[in-house]
């Protein structure tokens, strides 16, 4: 099937240049790691197309590698990078078949990385004997495009290891910042450093930290020891703020008067947005909900915290917070996870690069990889802004 309105492609250009187009995306795909063809809308778009939408499961026994929703989206968003590669060098849509081969860093839940790494990067790759191609067909603009993937490496990383990679390469100029964050918001704990005359050099040689990575559905404990990433000692909780976000949907539900949204992306997009006078009253409520599930949330991840910090020892320099779901708990989750780090300094990261350390990570990992196997190709356009080989 095809999307009611695709644009006309004389907008490819223009509309392939805008890097939110990621959440614009409507493909079908023919792949063995996909059951149906039918259209698939992706991100923001989803919200207001209609059909059943499909998240990730917060609840429930199925991991992230069995989930066919991890496949749909890294196919999908590897042939749109490839069509935006393509009309950013040639301005127009291709008139035949996009072949692209993918070298791509993946992430997973660190207990799902432990024991599904191997298989999972197998499941895009295919034997070697006869590598899998997906064929994923782009379908905004009239024209649909068929773009055939190819995977020549996989590389899993852990949830929250591969931010913590990208920690260590940013250097200084993030530690900085960590400090700079640390003097607004617990202007003790800074005190504290600069005594002990702790600089951003400093932070960026510790070699034994732990990292608070609040997710969606999983938040993960990455234990880093002597520099090395230490599976033993890190944890998975199969909690995050999507979660929260579930429980509050469930508590609005039965709340006098009601409120309703439909999914729990509607109700994060709807806390995102800056209320008008219309919705101001409804923001607040939705809010308060929001905050009472988010307490409950960070008593658990203070817990599993606890029990990640006992495995890896009295070693720890530094705990790092971070994730997509960390910047709206910060106020609950910091106080706690402080009281139980005692004296080791707990550094939350800014929103601003929380969001996108596990991406960068991974991104760093598959050039790594690349530049070892001598192929380093010039970035492809857009490549350093958008960084979606990760």
């Amino acid at each position: 099937s095809m999307p009611k309105v695709p644009l006309e492609d004389s907008t490819a250009a223009e509309v392939l240049a805008d890097p939110d187009f990621y959440n614009r995306i409507e493909c079908s795909i023919q792949s063995p790691l996909v059951s149906r063809t039918d259209l698939k809308t992706f991100g923001r778009k989803a919200l207001t197309t209609p059909g059943k939408l499909t998240q990730f499961e917060v609840f429930g026994p199925h991991s992230k590698a069995d989930q066919e929703l991890s496949f749909i989206l890294v196919l999908g968003v590897f042939a749109a990078k490839a069509l935006r590669d393509y009309v950013a060098e040639h301005g127009v849509l291709p008139a035949h078949e996009l072949r692209a081969s993918v070298r791509a860093g993946l992430a997973l839940p660190i207990t799902e990385y432990v024991q599904r790494r191997h298989g999972f990067a197998a499941d895009f790759t295919g034997p070697a004997a006869a590598p899998a191609t997906h064929l994923v067909t782009l379908k905004m603009f009239n024209t649909p495009v068929p773009v055939r993937l190819t995977f020549e490496a996989v590389h899993v990383l852990a949830e929250g290891a591969s931010a913590q990679f990208a920690i260590t390469n940013k250097g200084e100029v993030l530690a900085r910042a960590l400090l700079e964050d640390l003097r607004h918001s617990d202007p003790e704990g800074h005190a504290r450093l600069a005594a002990q005359g702790i600089s951003a050099a400093d932070l960026v040689a510790v070699q034994n930290t732990i990292g608070v990575d609040a997710g969606e559905g999983t938040t993960n404990f990455p234990a880093y020891s002597e520099g090395r990433f230490n599976p033993a000692a890190s944890g998975t909780l199969d909690q995050g703020f999507g979660t929260v976000l579930e429980n509050a949907i469930e508590a609005m539900r039965e709340a006098r008067p009601p409120l309703v949204f439909g999914s729990r992306k509607e109700l994060a997009d709807f806390l995102q947005q800056e209320p008008s006078k219309f919705t101001r009253a409804k923001h607040e409520r939705a809010r308060g909900f929001v905050d009472d599930q988010a307490e409950y949330l960070c008593e658990e991840i203070a817990s599993a915290f606890g029990d990640v910090l006992a495995q890896a020892g009295s070693a720890t320099d530094v705990v790092y917070v971070y994730g997509g779901g960390s910047g709206p708990i910060a106020k609950f989750l910091r106080p706690k996870l402080q009281q139980i780090a005692g004296d080791i300094p707990v550094l939350y990261l800014d929103a601003r690069y929380s969001r996108h350390l596990n991406r960068e990570g991974l991104y760093i990992a598959a050039r790594h990889v690349e530049q070892a196997a001598g192929k380093d190709p010039a970035p492809a356009p857009g490549a350093a802004k958008d960084q979606n080989a990760a």
